[in-house]
């Protein structure tokens, strides 16, 4: 400390502690800690994995061994699209919270959402270099956001769960798109009408868990979910992706789990207690 070594004033780093502390303070008003952090990881998983079945299906497409769009589209390399980039920030983040490095790992999903949001108007020109499409960048950018919001846990089911996700986003291309043409292949979204039913149990899950009282669990699916329904909302409303299934159906449970937890976390709500565990002799 600054007084045990006669200084004034503390390092930077001490100062950057200090300052983290106190985000984690603040965040503790938002999000109680133990949701935030296992949302953290949900989160974390899924953008990787998301990150990577773009990267695979779209950037680089290596079954396509020629321009898909010449005249169109300038390649990077072998890369039809800026999904290399984004694919690489989020296996840097995956890396840095296994490696216990997560000040490096929020570092990298806040250069994600920046260029997330700014890359889209600088890559707008149709002759050039192409951007990841808005709706698969959206949703990027809110799992990074919820990923940044906690701290993901350092285990190997994190990993797993990351594999699981590129898997499932590899299968929503395989199943909606003829792979042998990459304009028809470039979007996530075709096949979200299987995230739509799965997202819906999920949430009749978090449902039965809250009525039972179990909020932590409740909480943490809730928290989890944000990223695609948001995602899935916001898109649906722009016109980035077509109505498959209805989002309200979605949204509208999502956001009141979410009301509850943020009037529960900041202590304007209490809760009833969660079931003791019964102890048998």
């Amino acid at each position: 400390m600054a007084d045990g070594e006669d200084r004034t004033h503390p390092t930077r780093q001490e100062q950057w502690a200090i300052a983290g502390h106190g985000i984690e303070a603040r965040l503790d008003r938002i999000v109680l800690p133990e949701v935030r952090n296992a949302a953290s990881t949900a989160a974390l998983a899924m953008g990787a994995g998301l990150g990577l079945a773009e990267f695979v299906f779209t950037s680089w497409s290596p079954w396509i061994h020629s321009n898909p769009a010449p005249g169109l589209m300038v390649q990077i390399g072998p890369f039809r699209d800026t999904g290399f980039v984004y694919a690489a920030l989020w296996g840097v983040a995956l890396s840095a919270a296994l490696a216990g490095r997560w000040a490096v790992g929020r570092a990298t999903l806040l250069i994600l959402v920046l260029l997330a949001t700014v890359s889209p108007y600088f890559l707008a020109s149709p002759s050039g270099v192409w951007s990841v499409d808005r709706a698969t960048l959206f949703l990027l950018s809110t799992c990074a956001v919820v990923a940044a919001l906690g701290r993901p846990h350092r285990s190997h089911h994190t990993s797993a769960a990351a594999v699981g996700w590129a898997l499932l986003g590899a299968l929503s291309y395989v199943s909606t798109s003829d792979l042998s043409e990459w304009l028809s292949s470039r979007s996530i979204w075709n096949g979200n009408l299987y995230a739509w039913y799965a997202t819906g149990v999920l949430e009749l899950a978090a449902i039965g868990l809250a009525l039972a009282r179990y909020w932590r669990a409740a909480f943490t699916i809730v928290l989890s979910l944000a990223p695609y329904v948001g995602a899935l909302s916001f898109n649906r409303l722009r016109g980035y992706v077509g109505d498959s299934g209805s989002v309200t159906f979605l949204a509208v449970p999502l956001l009141v789990g979410l009301l509850l937890l943020f009037l529960h976390s900041s202590g304007r709500l209490e809760l009833p207690p969660a079931p003791s565990r019964r102890t048998f002799p």
